[in-house]
């Protein structure tokens, strides 16, 4: 029973680790065969995140109760340390500018000779109405879905089970920004390389933040979710 347990833990460890990269595959596979065309799927990959989101922030709910903990527990804020943290993590914050930034430009650049390129490929037209939902409903599901996904679940749990503890950050660090190359699914080998390297560098200073600093977890959640309202603003522009 113990055996069968174990095993049961590392395959669901291994599913949450490829969970969001599939879903948002199987959401915009959805939405192009409602409206018969996967370029017009392309545009709404606002909403397929939004959908994973729903899912993820289900499925974390629903383990963390099967694990007898509370999934909103992940969120506290360790009050011991408050200080402390909020001034690391300020530090890490005025560092991140360039991090964050300069990949996607740099990659741009180096791909297509256009720094514009990427964003003239994402951002498109879609209903106002829509956009005006997703504005508020992307940015907060995703602070309450991703990085919990990747730091507050599948770290933890990689830490135990893994016997070489490097994999146990390196691995959700990696799939965190791979996950990118099916938001959205474009089948293009250029865009691909550029989803799946943009984000790199900004999920390792989060991953190893983290690891060696679990307490950090909340505020790069809240960093999270006010950067992609960021991104959410960038379609109501694009609707003016």
């Amino acid at each position: 029973m113990h055996k069968q347990t174990e095993k049961l833990s590392y395959t669901t460890t291994f599913l949450m680790l490829v969970s969001r990269l599939a879903f948002f595959l199987i959401f915009q596979v959805i939405i192009a065969l409602f409206t018969n065309s996967w370029e017009t799927s392309e545009k709404y990959w606002l909403l397929t995140a939004t959908l994973t989101n729903v899912v993820s922030i289900a499925l974390l709910y629903f383990l963390f109760r099967r694990d007898g903990k509370k999934y909103l527990d992940i969120f506290k804020i360790k009050r011991s340390s408050l200080k402390k943290d909020i001034l690391i993590f300020l530090g890490i914050t005025i560092i991140s500018g360039p991090i964050v930034f300069a990949p996607g430009y740099f990659l741009s650049v180096m791909i297509w000779d256009d720094p514009d390129a990427p964003t003239e490929m994402m951002f498109n037209n879609i209903e106002n109405w829509l956009v005006y939902f997703l504005l508020i409903a992307f940015p907060v599901t995703i602070a309450f879905a991703e990085l919990p996904t990747y730091f507050a679940f599948i770290m933890p749990r990689l830490k135990i089970q893994m016997k070489t503890k490097w994999l146990a950050v390196l691995l959700p660090i990696l799939f965190l920004s791979i996950q990118h190359c099916t938001l959205p699914f474009i089948p293009d080998i250029n865009f691909i390389i550029y989803r799946l390297l943009v984000f790199l560098p900004f999920a390792i200073l989060v991953g190893v933040s983290i690891y060696y600093r679990p307490s950090l977890f909340f505020y790069f959640v809240v960093l999270h979710g006010i950067m992609d309202f960021g991104t959410a603003l960038m379609f109501l522009l694009e609707i003016q």
